[in-house]
């Protein structure tokens, strides 16, 4: 048995096909190349992955997924989770102990990889399997509910998307909305910048498509470990900290300006709003502003329609931003929690390193205070704030944001039905005095015994 980091909540069973190298990374081109061997139902075994690697694999029909590096908060295990694909990352040496054709458990929930269980351990997880999916039927209920928690008090569960079918998605899921549509797929789909044109049909598309419930667009976000190879980002000595984002935004207004056109444009066709990441100071919110400003200007001056009254807020997903909150909430429309860079930038641990992956948690204090921090904030200043990271779909997690005052939760689509599920089975007064409990609380681990047991005695 190896150990690793559960990704999803699925597990697979299927025969081996391992795909690594020496040097513990290869090429997209030569990770395609590997893949026209891969069957149906297998279970691929790789040293490293991209999140365009994964993307690749919406084509195979694989069974499960194991990675020997990454963590559960970097953006190939995001992309693995959202296209549903049983996954553990960090599971060292699993290319070395996995040979072709061996029979593979990964069980996406504990983080346990199974390589040649003998027929007692593959009985015993067709057995977890079939439990696990008839979970999936009982959460089909709650697909077409309104969002409701126990004592009645309304909330909504939206989506984060990337393409015109995961937006798709997310309607056939009960999304009440897109939280984060992602453009980063679009910008770099063609192996070229998308005009103005190509990006109004699509945003206009999503807006239509969504029947006036939200869409929220964010402008291109590259940097860090996501690259788009035309543009040419040069290469940093910590690309985390480096040309990233709004950073990058700014840095190049012809490509901003653009999009900004095109999203402005788009709004005339929807509920569409703008989220601006990687926002890190008052300034960075101000020149974006005065930017759109102009491009309004600029866009009634040549007879377009556009919303004037169109929604621009902020991910906050930098210590700084959220020590700042009360000065940003007076700049921004709005607040996208976004917690896997904040968790990664507060902890100063590497998202995609499994070494640190023990600091890379949600429930940690420090964590914990800087997201009540943020609503608080936004709660003064009467705009929205909203958990679009991956905690704001994990059950043990979701009711301690409800208690800090969020209601909106913005996830994976396959994950609405149980974030629906879970808001349902608690009122604002238990969510509030759960969340008041583990602020009380100086240690990651303890916090989740805690939400552990109080789970336990409400289910006894």
């Amino acid at each position: 048995m190896i150990n690793g980091s559960g990704i999803s909540k699925g597990i697979g069973i299927g025969i081996a096909k391992v795909i690594g190298s020496q040097s513990g990374d290869m090429s997209s081109e030569e990770f395609a190349s590997a893949l026209s061997g891969v069957k149906p139902g297998a279970v691929l075994v790789s040293s490293h992955l991209t999140p365009y690697m994964v993307g690749m694999l919406k084509d195979h029909s694989i069974a499960g997924l194991v990675c020997e590096t990454g963590g559960l908060s970097s953006h190939s295990a995001l992309v693995a989770k959202s296209m549903g694909i049983p996954a553990v990352y960090d599971a060292a040496g699993a290319t070395d102990a996995v040979k072709d054709g061996d029979t593979v458990i990964v069980d996406g929930i504990s983080g346990y990889i199974y390589e040649r269980p003998d027929s007692d351990v593959v009985a015993s997880y067709m057995d977890k399997r079939k439990k696990y999916l008839a979970d999936l039927d009982e959460l089909k209920r709650y697909r077409d509910m309104k969002t409701v928690m126990a004592d009645g008090t309304e909330a909504t569960v939206m989506c984060n998307t990337s393409d015109i079918l995961s937006v798709m998605h997310a309607l056939d899921e009960g999304g009440e909305g897109i939280g984060l549509f992602r453009t980063e797929i679009l910008m770099s789909g063609e192996g070229r910048v998308p005009d103005e044109e190509e990006q109004t049909r699509v945003y206009s598309r999503i807006a239509t498509a969504m029947r006036g419930k939200e869409v929220v667009i964010r402008t291109l976000d590259i940097g860090g470990d996501k690259n788009i190879p035309f543009l040419e980002l040069e290469k940093e000595e910590n690309p985390f900290l480096g040309y990233r984002g709004v950073r990058y935004s700014l840095g190049h207004k012809d490509i901003f300006a653009t999009q900004l056109r095109a999203i402005l444009r788009a709004s005339a066709h929807g509920n569409i709003s703008i989220m601006i990441p990687m926002i890190t100071c008052v300034e960075e919110m101000r020149s974006i502003k005065s930017l759109i400003n102009e491009i309004k200007t600029d866009l009634r001056d040549e007879g377009y329609e556009f919303n004037d009254d169109i929604k621009v807020g902020a991910t906050m997903e930098t210590p700084s931003a959220a020590i700042i909150a009360d000065m940003l909430a007076r700049e921004c429309d709005f607040f996208s929690i976004g917690t896997n860079d904040l968790v990664q930038y507060v902890m100063s641990a590497d998202r995609g390193n499994s070494r640190v992956a023990y600091l890379q948690s949600v429930t940690q204090p420090s964590i914990l205070r800087m997201i009540k921090q943020t609503i608080d904030a936004a709660k003064s200043a009467g705009i929205d704030a909203s958990m679009c990271g991956e905690a704001a779909s994990d059950p043990e997690v979701i009711p301690i944001f409800a208690g800090f005052g969020c209601r909106k939760f913005s996830v994976n689509p396959l994950s609405v039905t149980e974030v629906r599920r879970t808001l349902s089975e608690w009122s604002v007064e238990d969510a509030e005095k759960l969340a008041s409990d583990v602020l009380k609380i100086p240690i990651d681990q303890e916090v989740r015994d805690y939400i552990r047991k109080i789970y336990k005695d409400r289910k006894s």
